[in-house]
């Protein structure tokens, strides 16, 4: 009887695509994920359902996107009656471990047979405590060195404890679901020594930049909160070189849990997946972090996977493939991979069977994204959180071809991008009024209609009860 498959989940947080050397950056140090896209395969097209960090991460769990679970900011919670990834998995006879930034505080702490979450007090904590005060909050963009040596710090601790997991998980005699959510390369932007000064700030390629005239009025406001007016061109430069840094970090990380896999003789019977839950500014737009919004550096991601050695399963090997893909295809991806049966409201796509058929045809030729609906009382949160007026009280929708980017602002205004011609969204095509722009911009909000239909249909038919909202003042 064949057994069933070892899943690793790899997840970094805050990566996006064009900070990765798989996708072409040679100056990122980034030499694990390579490893594993040589291994397996790197979809070029990958994008989060949202661009922060909880209704991202519910989305993978839960299947679906954000306007069916609900969960549009950092402070809602997970819906209480949709099971999670992780729970069909234990229901089906896997043993669950987590360990890092996966929101156990946000409900997203089901179905594990061991969990140890980054705010739980301990070795993990401390070392996240240390990173977080070494940023400055009147600042968006400080980066630097944290007083530790690489073994002491969060990811590296991370990556210890993941380790000794495995070895619980070998002791169950069950195949075993691992997903392992590292920090690294969130804000603040400091790494220890000496990944810090890896990368020349002379080498970075700095991002364009979009008129002043021409962008939302919200994003003076996040300047102006960030004092980006303050941030010369060397301090971007270095930090985006210490943004590198740090994935070269996690990089380091990840492959200190796959030497583990290689000497426990696990790596014939386990995919490896790496990701990540949505990307970063880093200086594009004259902002860092993130925001509450729909934008390419926000949204693309990363996303490889490498099936196990010798596998036959998986045809494609050493290929990017092209072709949209959503992080939402992991939950039917991963359940597939384990042989649990989908759950049939399922938004994703199983990528590996598209991969065997061949690939031929888009598995979406469109693909939606949500954030915002924020209504609580939390201002500027940095150095690790976001700006006041990067959260947005109404919901933003996006619909994303490979051709063109249209957003739905109800406060601020839509936006419309030629993703051929701008690829990092300088110019807004909305400000000019050609009949091709028109109908390009008529077909994307028709369509974003209908999505939003789909899934308040959807989550009406699931019965959907959101999670806490966490909108109490003083109790964020």
């Amino acid at each position: 009887m064949k057994r069933r498959p070892n899943i690793v989940y790899l997840m970094t947080d805050q990566q996006k695509a064009s900070a990765c050397s798989v996708y072409g950056n040679r100056t990122v140090p980034s030499a694990f994920q390579e490893k594993m896209a040589t291994r397996g395969v790197a979809f070029a097209d990958a994008y989060a359902a949202s661009s922060i960090c909880t209704p991202s991460r519910t989305s993978v769990f839960t299947g679906v996107h954000p306007l069916v679970h609900q969960v549009t900011c950092h402070q809602n919670r997970a819906p209480y009656n949709l099971p999670q990834l992780s729970e069909l998995l234990q229901d089906a006879g896997y043993y669950t471990a987590v360990i890092g930034h996966y929101e156990q505080q946000r409900n997203l702490s089901r179905g594990w047979h061991e969990q140890l979450s980054f705010q739980q007090p301990g070795p993990l904590n401390r070392s996240f405590w240390r990173k977080y005060r070494s940023g400055r909050q009147e600042y968006a963009w400080s980066s630097g060195a944290i007083d530790d040596p690489p073994e002491a710090g969060n990811s590296a601790l991370i990556a210890t404890r993941a380790i000794q997991m495995l070895d619980d998980a070998l002791l169950s005699s069950e195949p075993f679901f691992l997903h392992v959510a590292i920090d690294d390369p969130h804000p603040p932007y400091f790494v220890p020594p000496p990944y810090d000064t890896l990368v020349d700030p002379a080498n970075v390629e700095l991002p364009e930049l979009p008129p002043d005239a021409e962008r939302p009025a919200w994003q003076n406001l996040v300047q102006e909160q960030g004092r980006t007016d303050l941030a010369s061109e060397e301090d971007v430069r270095l930090l985006i070189a210490v943004y590198y840094g740090m994935i070269a970090y996690a990089n380091d990380q990840m492959r200190r849990i796959y030497d583990a896999l290689k000497e426990r003789d696990l790596l014939e019977n386990t995919w490896i997946i790496i990701g990540s839950d949505h990307g970063d500014y880093t200086g594009e737009k004259r902002m860092f972090a993130k925001t509450e919004s729909l934008y390419e550096c926000l949204l693309h991601v990363p996303l490889i996977i490498a099936p196990p050695e010798g596998s036959e399963t998986l045809p494609q090997r050493n290929t990017v493939v092209p072709g949209l893909v959503n992080t939402i295809d992991l939950f039917p991806t991963i359940l597939g991979l384990a042989g649990v049966p989908v759950p049939r409201y399922a938004q994703g796509c199983d990528l590996i069977r598209w991969l065997q058929e061949g690939a031929h045809e888009p598995l979406h030729d469109c693909l939606f994204a949500q954030v915002g609906d924020y209504h609580g009382h939390l201002g500027t949160t940095y150095p690790t959180g976001m700006p006041e007026a990067g959260r947005h009280p109404g919901l933003l929708q996006g619909a994303r071809t490979l051709e063109y980017a249209y957003v739905q602002d109800p406060d601020y205004g839509d936006e419309a991008y030629d993703l051929r011609t701008d690829p990092t969204e300088i110019k807004n095509l909305l400000a000019d009024s050609g009949a091709e722009v028109a109908t390009v911009v008529a077909k994307l909000r028709e369509r974003i209609s209908e999505f939003e239909q789909e899934c308040l249909q959807l989550r009406d038919e699931l019965g959907v009860v959101p999670g806490h909202r966490g909108f109490r003042k003083g109790w964020e």
